[in-house]
């Protein structure tokens, strides 16, 4: 098949700098670089080809990358040869009658879901900061809050082209070869390197389309988890959904508070498409202010989390999908986790005790929240027709000094154990146990690859990140 692009010329915007970083430097800004050897910058399958014919010539590993904000040793190392996905960001294809669009494994999905929105189209499944690409969301799930209708991003995935370490080309899809195609998918770039993608699109105006939320608000924690355990399990009518509780230290003690909101269709009107825009265009603003403040300045960044947790009575899809974080400015961990519904409970309530503990005993966390979403999904199931899984999200503010690596290692450790005890998986671009037996076990992937075989090229490995 070829693909001649259309429009989306892409204009990178990484340093130089940015390539010896990754998801790690938000915990530790002071964090040493691990500079690279070699980059590569293709910007056609070609270039793919040529790039990874001449490393495994060379007996190199390769590291594929977009704009580096996984972590896992996923898109960084000392030394290392990597190959930089943002030059290959075109739209090569807008097919309404299918209802796809297909791009390059580089291209920004914010982009191209405002491209689909000049013609009335959009994304099922978009991540909630603007510099995810495709190749890289595919390559390790991708999350939206509305997952529990569309899945995750690898379940919109249609169909999709990619290198081997072999440099081979293959193309496979849902009808072209499957199995090959659920390898590739959520593989964090382990079979080779994406280079395009064909993905569903859904009628719908994300700008100007107002929901209401419907919002769960309350500082108890069990009844926190009573009301949302049944909005996860059966979200209803709901277009899009998504929750958090916090847990903040204060001079006067800890301030926790759960919310969940559950966004619905409402008439629309320009009173509710004016308090949106106030209400978000505040919230941004305070994300803005909390980023340039001082660590010892507490009050916006309360009143940023404040603006979260009583979320605006109105919003706009886009709005929703773009979810501020006040805490931005603060160094801060996230472990990500994918649990059965009918865990989700156990598993919420295990994974804070955990972090509230490792607060106690070492000082290395300093605030504690857990963000839910959840997710209807063809690929975490395996065709298991009704089940439903959610994604739990420890993210946490961090105390460099005191979370140092060991007392981190132990952290991850109990996580893992508990995702493995309770039928979960991790979000592989999160930081997991390095034991490749656990690793299997945490893997959503590892069931579809078992028996995918390893690269042949002797030291090739590839790896590619959330982007």
């Amino acid at each position: 098949m070829s693909y001649q692009p259309v429009s989306h010329e892409d204009h990178p915007r990484d340093t130089l700098l940015s390539l010896a970083h990754d998801g790690e430097r938000t915990a530790d800004p002071a964090i040493p670089p691990r500079w690279p050897f070699k980059v590569y910058l293709p910007r056609t399958t070609d270039d793919v080809v040529r790039a990874v014919r001449e490393v495994r010539g060379r007996d190199e590993r390769l590291i594929v990358r977009g704009h580096g904000h996984s972590s896992n040793d996923l898109v960084t190392g000392d030394g290392a040869t990597v190959l930089v996905t943002g030059r290959m960001s075109q739209i090569v294809d807008v097919d309404e009658r299918g209802r796809t669009v297909t791009v390059q494994g580089g291209a920004i999905l914010s982009e191209v879901d405002a491209h689909l929105a000049e013609r009335g189209w959009g994304l099922p499944v978009i991540g909630d900061h603007d510099r995810i690409t495709a190749g890289g969301f595919a390559s390790v799930g991708g999350i939206s809050p509305a997952s529990h209708r569309y899945g995750l991003f690898v379940d919109t995935v249609k169909e999709l082209e990619y290198v081997d370490w072999d440099g081979e080309v293959h193309v496979c899809g849902r009808d072209r070869d499957p199995g090959r195609f659920h390898r590739v998918l959520a593989g964090t770039g382990r079979h080779g390197v994406i280079t395009w993608l064909k993905i569903d699109l859904v009628r719908v105006d994300k700008h100007r389309t107002v929901l209401r939320n419907h919002l769960l608000f309350t500082n108890d924690l069990d009844d926190y988890l009573r009301r949302s355990a049944e909005l996860v399990r059966d979200p209803g009518d709901a277009l899009m959904e998504r929750g958090v509780w916090a847990d903040f230290p204060t001079p006067l003690g800890a301030l926790r508070l759960g919310q969940f909101s559950s966004y619905r269709q409402t008439p629309q009107n320009p009173l509710k498409s004016l308090l949106n825009g106030a209400a978000h265009g505040s919230q941004q603003l305070l994300g803005r202010w909390a980023r340039r403040l001082p660590a010892a300045d507490e009050l916006v960044k309360y009143l940023g989390m404040a603006e979260i947790m009583f979320s605006p009575l109105y919003a706009s899809g886009k709005n929703v999908e773009r979810l501020t974080d006040p805490t931005a400015g603060e160094p801060a961990r996230t472990l990500a986790v994918l649990a059965p519904a009918e865990r989700y409970e156990i598993l919420f309530r295990r994974l804070y005790d955990v972090a509230v503990e490792e607060r106690r005993d070492s000082g290395g966390i300093t605030f504690v929240s857990m963000h839910v979403k959840a997710i209807r999904s063809g690929y975490l199931s395996q065709g298991e027709d009704g089940r439903r899984h959610c994604e739990l999200m420890l993210h946490f503010g961090v105390n460099p000094a005191q979370l140092t690596e060991k007392v981190l290692e132990r952290l991850v450790e109990r996580v893992d154990d508990l995702v493995i005890d309770n039928g979960g998986f991790r979000c592989m671009h999160t930081r997991t146990s390095a034991s490749p037996e656990r690793r299997r076990l945490l893997d959503p992937n590892a069931r579809y690859a078992e028996d995918a075989g390893k690269p042949r090229g002797k030291g090739v490995t590839g790896t590619t990140g959330k982007v």
